[in-house]
Order: structure tokens, then sequence, then C-alpha cells
């Protein structure tokens, strides 16, 4: 699946003013360390291009990102440039960290669905570069021939390969963390935020997040093809150890897994779910590039070249072969080369039937609410409804916090 290109031919390009000194722009980031390897070669071939502006980019993890950007930001520091996933686009806009970007980012050349994924109280709060991040159903095929198309032949094939005593599964997924739960709630018709004027509310205690989770449940208890409890990196160990005939996960996995399965790898969209005809929902992000708002004048021009650097077809075509991600540009999409990579063409189809993640500030409490809900319901110290109510009242403690939030203080 990963393809070594050599690198980037060189974009023509007429340089902006930046003045007699160069410019030097930070660029924080949270994701894995391949990431930041490839974005190293980004940078690399951009410093070439581009002598007077220098990118130096710096690695935290999501959380501690996060809260030092919001921190670091308020007093008029931090990154210029944060490039992270769509669901902080809330936190950062309502925190006024970062500066809306729709009057210079080229919405001719990214899908409407990337810039939407961003857009705030009717603003676009972040540069698109890739959609993803979309939960996929992984499999070999030399043990699956066919991939199921509905939740009914996939619990058959999962049942007949289900072994509890020889600790054999039939589907391995993180089952308590609630990205992986969504599936199964648009699978049953609901969603964990309603909007409601001009905000949105977390709607966790409803028939359809009751029904989602008992049939998660259902999964361990009745059918028996899942462990007690799995984590992420439990359910990756058991598929590639060929203890779990499916497995779940997202599609920021594909190279890794290839790497270790070969070319018997095989991905699919998430089934239908033959109790109600609809199927499974996962949500779908991507990757973005945030501007910081105190970045003006020189600086923000320095930030402009880069990021249509970064949008460019040499780049966005080496993005999806170099990280099998999808590509925000329509026209990277189009590119021949990448209709060659079967795994990335199979990503592209499973995405069609994802539902953007909000990217309102809500979100986090509707996160916050359904891990309890769903860490209570496993361990079995709550009944579903009782979980459901719990979750519901823990969303929404958790959501007076982040509408009324304490100011940000600077360490």
């Amino acid at each position: 699946m990963r393809l070594f290109l050599p690198i980037f031919a060189f974009l023509l390009f007429i340089e902006p003013s930046y003045g007699d000194d160069r410019v030097t722009l930070s660029l924080w980031e949270q994701d894995p360390p391949s990431v930041g390897q490839e974005m190293d070669k980004w940078i690399t071939v951009f410093h070439k291009e581009h002598p007077k502006i220098r990118v130096i980019r710096q690695h935290y993890e999501n959380e501690a990102l996060r809260t030092k950007f919001l921190r670091s930001a308020a007093t008029g520091d931090g990154a210029d440039i944060v490039y992270g996933p769509n669901d902080i686009a809330g936190v950062f806009a309502k925190a006024a960290v970062i500066q809306p970007v729709d009057s210079w980012v080229k919405t001719g050349n990214v899908t409407a669905t990337s810039l939407d994924m961003t857009k705030v109280d009717g603003k676009v709060w972040g540069v698109p570069l890739s959609e993803g991040a979309h939960l996929l159903l992984y499999y070999r095929k030399s043990q699956v021939k066919k991939a199921p198309e509905t939740t009914h032949e996939l619990l058959e094939q999962a049942k007949a390969y289900a072994d509890v005593k020889s600790q054999r599964y039939g589907l391995a997924f993180y089952m308590s963390e609630p990205f992986w739960f969504i599936p199964f709630l648009g699978g049953f018709g609901g969603w964990p935020l309603a909007e409601k004027g001009k905000q949105h509310d977390v709607t966790i205690d409803t028939p359809a997040m009751r029904k989602a989770l008992q049939y998660m449940l259902s999964l361990r208890d009745q059918w028996k093809i899942t462990p007690n409890v799995c984590d992420f990196d439990c359910a990756k160990s058991l598929f590639l150890s060929k203890r779990a005939l499916f497995h779940i996960s997202g599609d920021w996995q594909l190279n890794d897994l290839h790497d270790t399965v070969g070319d018997d790898l095989a991905i699919a969209p998430l089934p239908v779910l033959s109790e109600t005809g609809q199927r499974l929902t996962p949500m779908m992000g991507g990757r973005f590039l945030y501007v910081n708002a105190k970045t003006k004048g020189p600086r923000l021009a320095a930030v402009q070249t880069f990021v249509d650097f970064l949008g460019s077809a040499p780049v966005q075509k080496r993005i999806a072969e170099q990280l099998a991600s999808i590509p925000a540009s329509v026209s990277a999409r189009k590119d021949p080369a990448l209709k060659k990579l079967p795994l990335l063409q199979s990503s592209m189809e499973a995405a069609r039937y994802a539902r953007p993640m909000p990217p309102q500030v809500e979100m986090r409490a509707a996160w916050d609410g359904m891990r309890i809900m769903i860490q209570r319901a496993l361990a079995g110290t709550e009944t579903v409804d009782e979980a459901v109510k719990t979750g519901q009242k823990a969303a929404e403690e958790a959501l007076a916090a982040l509408r009324d939030p304490q100011p940000v203080l600077a360490k």
C-alpha cells in the first residue's frame, strides 16, 4: 500500500513579499510518528522552494496539544498552525484562538464535505487536507470469501469462527470507546447531537441509544463473538494473530496492518444492520490546518503560502499514497495513480456511508457521557436503561461547563 515516490516536482510560484527577514512558522501536530516523519518531507521540499519561510514542526499528544494551544494562544503565543482533526474546531473557535479561513481557502478544489466538517456558526475554521478517520471492516481474503453485506451475514460467519475456550473470536473492536459505538447508534437511526437553534443538545437518553447499547452488549453476551472487554491494542492483536475473524478499526491503520498482513488484507464498509435496514454509520473526520487568531501580516502571508503548498496536487497525491488517507482535493482524487490503489479505493467507498463528525463544542460533552454509559453497561454495574440516563446526566454537566467556561489561564 505504501509507495515511495521521488521527491515532489518543484511547483512554479511567485514568492510574496515577507520583508527582508525570514519568517519562521511553528506547526503543532498530534499524529503518530510515521505521519510526523512524512510531514518533515513535505516541509523539506517547501523550504527548498521558499527559502525565506521556515516551518518548525512540534509533536504533542492529543489532549496536551489542545490544552497547550488554548493556553498559549490566549496570550498571543502558541503555534501559527495546528494540524489536527475536525472536532477541535468548535473548541478553538469558541475560545477565539483561531481565525476563520473562508476568505482565502481555495474552496473550488476541496470537497464540500470537508469544508463543512469545520464549519461552526456559519464560518469555516480549518483548511482541509484529507478526509477519513472512519471505521472500516478489516478481514483476510484467505478466510472470508465475501465481505458480509448485513449484520446477519457477519454474525453467521463470526459465530462459525468463534471458539470461547480457545479464545478465538468472530469480531474484535475497541468496545469501551464511544467512537466505535457510534456506528451501532447510526444503524438504529440515532445520533449524539440534535440541532436546537444556534446550539446543539446532547441526545443520549433516547430509544435509539438504548437499542444500540443493548445490541453491542448482545455481541458479547448473546452471540459470544467478542471478548468480554477489548481495547484498541487488544483488538488489533487478536486480528493480527488470527484470533479474530473480523476487526473494526479506522483507516489510519491501513498501512500498519497491510505491512503485517500483506496483500491478504481486505477492507469493506460496515454492514447494513439487519434489524433496521440501515447501514452501520461511522463518523468521518480528517485532518485540517487551523491558523492562530493572532497570526497577521507577513506571518499570515507565509502561512497562506505554506497552506497552498500542502493543498497542491503533488502533496495531496502523496498524502493519499504514503498515509492511505483520502485527499480533500477534488482534482487529486481523479489522479489515475490513485485509482490503482485498491485499499485506498475501498476506503473511499466506505467513506461514502460515513457521517461527518460534528465540530461543535457540544460533541465533547457527548463523548464524555457516552463513554461513562458504555463503561458502566459493559461492567454490568448498571442496566442499559440506567447507563443511558447516567450518560445523559454526565453529558449535561459537562455541557454546562463547556457553555460557560472558566477563563483560560496561561501557565
